[in-house]
């Protein structure tokens, strides 16, 4: 089948195979979704023949173009041709395969009639062998050089000595295991905006065969226009050698080094392959350096936190279920909910159940951040004083979750869409893109079809975040997990304050199911942790619990009427409970803060039916504190 190749160098390499018939355009329902704003919703449409492919434009706004010409009804469209849209270009069936990465793109050129006799190649080991003494002594010092450096210095260290001792003019390094269909990346380049033009040829010879190779010219240039492929050769020889991933001696990468001042002979190949052989584990260093997956900056989140979801209410258990299944694959997944109800750790069970569990889960909340804020924390910027790298850069190989995604504004909408349908990254400042293959978790709690119908958010991506979604329900239509939460939450709670915690009153838990929990789990957590600190000697007790829990019951249930005495009398009787669980059942400390007398407690809590000795402390079973923490840890919200 035919393809289609994007040109534009925010898009190059991304390739479209075209079926029966396709539709151009901005809608969603699309099969090519275009991203120039001038592009109509229904552009134009591809459709396939016996014979060929022809293009039709769809009465759109701005019109199409094949070959910088508009079009009217339907025209074939042949090898090469250039169709433009707005800003977008496609070449059709150009034979051009792309290879991306941190450095800017290679091209490797197919269909090229070039002649292949009285070629000079090597094999690595060979090359080796007939070092002379002098390149020998080069290539230890430079392996030296290596061992000694960080990293980062591995490519500037390499250039510079090519440049040195080889005269390079250009150098491009290529290294197996990118997300490409070659199975490649472009790792270092040289200058910083060389672009790799290759013939297949030479690229299949060092890449498949092993073999490094004098080729007798270069690729200077590539351009398409008026439906013609036109390239630009210069008679100057360069020199490529493979790299090795050290797997078996393969799969194969390769340097290709330029020398514009004198011709590239036997010796320099000799030398570059007997160096390729020795960089080859530096890069592959350089490579997992770029592409690491450190687990250690993961949310913190417990296999025991997840089990205690697991073993929740039935909606949960089927929901928890599904989210597992749905991980297998690499399809965005939309979760909706109230603010609260655990989209958090759905997201991260969902992570840890993906083919994507060893790498990254980040999460980032959208509200409150200004676009330039987003753009930055979601992409990244390069160029300036400094590189700062991207939330999705990091969560390569990962995990991004974005929560309020209603708040993501609609030009960073563009670039989002972009990383989902290319797996294309755009850093802000950046001359050139990056792949990166990430797994999205998105969340909102507004209603996005309605945001989609008055146009402050983008239909199409729309489409593709909720291609899969999940619902958790509100803690009020789940109430049988509240005991169970709120064992977890207390426990935990008191465990860090270094106070004993035992069991919960029946009572509590028939206040705590009666109310309505507008803020779902993550306001049942809040207010266990102030539980904590209150309970009677380990165990907590319906004195343990503020005003408005207390009168669940009754507000909620029996919907009897709470007068304006009721009210202060429990309001006066929590704040007395709150002094002596401070101080211990200390009464004098207790009618201090309170500035009342030792008497005037002493009747009060005859007439609440509170006896201090409660609130004294006893033998903590758990380890003190540490010295200056007071505070209970400040966890991300439940979401």
């Amino acid at each position: 089948m035919a393809e289609l190749v994007a040109f534009r160098e925010d898009r190059l390499g991304f390739r479209f195979t075209i079926p029966e018939k396709a539709m151009l355009g901005r809608a969603s329902f699309c099969d090519l979704i275009l991203f120039d704003r001038s592009a109509s919703r229904r552009h134009a449409e591809i459709t396939k023949t016996e014979a060929a492919y022809f293009i039709e434009d769809l009465n759109s706004t701005n019109g199409t173009l094949v070959n910088d010409s508009p079009i009217s009804g339907k025209v074939q469209l042949n090898p090469f041709d250039c169709i433009k849209i707005g800003q977008e270009i496609y070449i059709f069936e150009p034979f051009l395969d792309v290879i991306t990465g941190p450095a800017p793109a290679a091209l490797i050129l197919n269909a090229i009639n070039e002649p292949q006799q009285n070629l000079v190649t090597r094999q690595a080991q060979e090359a080796a062998r007939l070092l002379s003494t002098q390149q020998a002594a080069l290539v230890a010092n430079l392996n030296y050089a290596l061992c000694q450096a960080k990293v980062h210095d591995v490519n500037k260290i390499i250039i510079q000595f090519l440049e040195d001792n080889m005269g390079a003019t250009a150098v491009s390094i290529l290294w197996p295991g990118g997300t490409d269909n070659l199975g490649q990346i472009s790792m270092f380049s040289f200058p910083e905006d060389k672009r790799l033009l290759l013939s297949q040829v030479p690229y299949r010879m060092v890449t498949e065969m092993g073999q490094g190779l004098v080729w007798p010219h270069i690729i200077n240039e590539l351009y398409f226009n008026s439906g013609q492929r036109h390239i630009e050769h210069i008679d100057v020889p360069c020199v490529i050698a493979p790299l090795y991933n050290g797997e078996d001696d393969g799969p194969l990468g390769l340097i290709y080094l330029e020398n514009s001042n004198e011709n590239l002979e036997e010796k320099d190949l000799n030398l570059l392959s007997a160096l390729a052989q020795m960089i080859s584990p530096f890069i592959k260093n350089a490579f997992q350096e770029y592409n690491r997956e450190d687990s250690s900056s993961q949310k913190d989140v417990s296999v025991e936190a997840i089990s205690n979801l697991m073993n929740r209410d039935l909606q949960i258990k089927v929901i928890f279920s599904t989210a597992a299944q749905m991980a297998q694959g690499g399809r965005p997944i939309f979760i909706a909910g109230e603010v609260g109800t655990g989209k958090t750790s759905l997201a991260n069970h969902i992570h840890q159940q993906s083919g994507k569990r060893n790498g990254r889960f980040l999460d980032l909340t959208l509200t409150g951040l200004s676009q330039a804020q987003i753009d930055l924390v979601l992409f990244g910027q390069e160029g300036g004083s400094e590189t700062t790298l991207g939330l999705m850069a990091l969560a390569d190989n990962g995990t991004l979750f974005l929560r309020h995604i209603e708040h993501l504004p609609l030009n960073t909408q563009r670039s989002l869409l972009m990383a989902l349908e290319q797996g294309l990254l755009y850093p802000l400042g950046a001359r050139y893109s990056r792949t990166v293959s990430v797994r999205f978790v998105t969340s909102s709690s507004a209603n996005l079809q309605e945001m989609v119908e008055n146009g402050s958010f983008r239909e199409d991506l729309y489409a593709r975040l909720t291609a899969i979604n999940l619902a958790l329900p509100p803690l009020r239509d789940t109430k049988n997990d509240i005991e169970a939460l709120a064992q977890q939450f207390i426990s935990k709670a008191a465990k860090f304050l270094g106070l004993p915690f035992h069991s919960i009153d029946h009572s509590v838990v028939e206040c705590l199911r009666a109310y309505p929990w507008p803020g779902n789990i993550t306001e049942l957590k809040n207010e266990c942790q102030n539980m904590a600190q209150f309970t009677r000697n380990g165990h907590v007790v319906l004195d343990c619990l503020p005003l408005h829990l207390r009168l669940a019951p009754d507000v909620f249930n029996h919907g009897e009427q709470i007068t304006s005495d009721t009210l202060l009398g429990e309001a006066e009787r929590c704040f007395l409970l709150k002094a002596l669980s401070t101080h211990g059942g200390d009464i004098e400390k207790a009618a201090e803060v309170l500035s009342l007398s030792a008497e005037d407690i002493i009747k009060k809590c005859r007439a609440f039916g509170l006896d201090t000795m409660d609130f004294q402390p006893q033998t903590s079973p758990f380890p003190p504190r540490s010295p200056g923490q007071t505070n209970i840890p400040n966890e991300d919200d439940e979401d």
